[in-house]
């Protein structure tokens, strides 16, 4: 270890890891899109609401230190109502401050931020370096949590003076600045989440205040005047669950909803040819999986997955969930991110082919008539859950659904207490390949939904985590995902693709690859530019 740190520190000499500077190599090659501009232009009409939809996805609770926090839209939550210590620019791969005025390291490991004093939380505390003591010393306390991610590596913190906090990992971490620059990094009032932890969790020092919960239903946040930053263009924002694929059209086209994430593919081919709309390509970096509880001694035996995998024929899959404009098969057997830097792009794709998949299955311990039970969500995945079953049929292999809601889906399958077999969802991904392995296929990850430990991909992931050289750190960012391919826990069916629609006049929305990212931070509704039909 102390060779590799005088190497580092050898390497680092030249630089300073400082506010505004990348810490990943590799850029991402992500290019998220912005409806109308990133601001709205000088004089505009603008609303003062804005009513956002959302279809399987559902804010459950507001905490990221439990499983049912990990979902898109509770994600979009935590942007707006918590700052993290720094924030990641997408398009630019680039590091800048939020809560962290100024930032330095020199080795990967230690860490010293310099806190801005002029933030305070929705309930009037100052934010102080306490604040994100502890939070880190929270999440670690809630280990399969998104919030546990974040902060799992933190090994000690000092706090010099109440501005100033010395973070210190248990090894070298080249990915850490990008874990804590996600949405689920932000940092809590200590004395809220004490006092109250339902409703403690609420309280951040964000431009938006939660001002009504009803958990799976909607979720509204107003502007918070006293913001130490630049105030948002918009008083309020509702995210809502609107579960029928035809309401969530007729609402957009009747100026119910403003902007949909929820639109079906099909409906989506109407708003683009319908002029009062704009519609967003939104393809998604996440594969559509299938997924196999590790635990469950049928599940990780290797014949019993090869069966399965060589029964599936992809194409029709995705086409049955999402149609011919929401869908495409995937090109190769990997289940990593589609632009997540380090893509192993030569691991074949499973043959289909159905005399194999009996042999297989007939030398797994799967009993004939077994019934193995896939859970899944409503929707997209119920869809493609149902041609899964009809294929499994064809090699004697039987299976019933079960349907959940997406937050109790991921209390169901998480590291530790997964109760399914199988399970359809969406892999979790991220555009950093460390945090993207070390979070999804290490024990206690919070995108673990396999209960995967395998020792020799968690000891690659580790050796990936400490090396500063970018060169290494591919060569076992490959290897890992060449383990994963002898040993898979999940099976890549089809690449999601759909689109964002908002009507026009909408701007300030970043929508990004990975749908956990968008961002409505800056969301506005320019009322002169969308027809009277569709205002308020």
């Amino acid at each position: 270890m102390k060779k590799l740190l005088l190497i580092l520190l050898a390497a680092c000499m030249m630089f300073l890891i400082a506010c505004g500077t990348s810490d990943t190599p590799e850029p991402g090659t992500a290019q998220p899109s912005t409806p109308g501009g990133d601001r709205p232009p000088s004089g505009a009409n603008l609303a003062d609401h804005i009513e956002v939809q959302k279809d399987g996805h559902m804010v459950a609770v507001i905490n990221p230190f439990v499983p049912a926090g990990n979902t898109g839209p509770t994600q979009w939550t935590f942007t707006m109502i918590y700052d993290r210590l720094i924030r990641w620019i997408e398009e630019t791969d680039e590091y800048l401050p939020q809560l962290a005025e100024r930032w330095e390291t020199t080795d990967y490991r230690h860490f010293t931020f310099h806190l801005r004093n002029d933030a305070v939380f929705h309930n009037g505390d100052r934010f102080t370096a306490e604040d994100v003591a502890a939070t880190i010393r929270i999440a670690q306390e809630h280990p399969g949590t998104i919030g546990f991610d974040r902060w799992r590596s933190v090994e000690s913190v000092n706090i010099p003076d109440p501005y100033t906090i010395e973070i210190t990992l248990d090894d070298v971490n080249v990915g850490f600045l990008f874990e804590i620059a996600n949405p689920s990094a932000g940092i809590l009032n200590e004395a809220a989440f004490l006092a109250d932890s339902e409703r403690g969790t609420w309280i951040g020092t964000g431009p938006f205040r939660v001002t009504g919960f009803n958990t799976n239903d909607f979720v509204t946040m107003e502007r918070f005047d006293d913001y130490w930053g630049e105030a948002p263009p918009t008083r309020s924002i509702t995210l809502r669950w609107v579960p029928e694929p035809a309401a969530r059209l007729m609402m957009m086209e009747n100026g119910q909803s403003q902007i949909g994430f929820g639109i079906t593919p099909e409906d989506l081919d109407l708003l683009v040819a319908d002029p009062n709309f704009t519609v967003l390509p939104a393809r998604q970096n996440n594969p559509q999986a299938l997924g196999f509880n590790m635990a469950d001694p049928l599940m990780s035996n290797i014949d019993f997955r090869k069966a399965i995998f060589h029964a599936l024929y992809l194409p029709p899959i995705g086409l049955a969930a999402a149609g011919e404009n929401g869908a495409e098969p995937p090109q190769e057997g990997n289940i990593w991110g589609f632009i997540t830097p380090n893509r192993h792009t030569g691991i074949p794709l499973w043959e289909h082919n159905l005399d194999l998949a009996r042999q297989h299955l007939a030398s797994s311990p799967y009993v004939p008539g077994e019934v193995i039970e896939i859970v899944t969500q409503a929707g997209t995945f119920g869809r493609a859950t149902e041609l899964v079953q009809h294929q499994l049929r064809q090699i004697g292999l039987e299976t019933e659904i079960r349907i959940l809601d997406g937050p109790s889906f991921n209390e169901y399958v998480r590291f530790g207490a997964n109760q399914s077999q199988l399970h359809v969802f969406t892999l979790s991904t991220t555009l950093n390949p460390i945090t993207n392995v070390l979070n999804t296929f290490t024990p206690a990850g919070g995108a673990n939904r396999y209960s995967y430990d395998n020792p020799v991909v968690s000891d690659l992931i580790e050796r990936a985590r400490v090396n500063p050289d970018a060169d290494e750190r591919n060569a076992l960012l490959l290897q890992i995902q060449d383990v994963l391919n002898a040993d898979p826990p999940a099976i890549n069916m089809y690449w999601r693709v759909g689109g964002v629609a908002t009507v026009n006049g909408i701007g300030g929305v970043r929508v990004s690859v990975i749908p956990m990212l968008h961002n409505l931070r800056g969301a506005y509704w320019d009322l002169d530019q969308t027809p009277a039909n569709l205002r308020p």
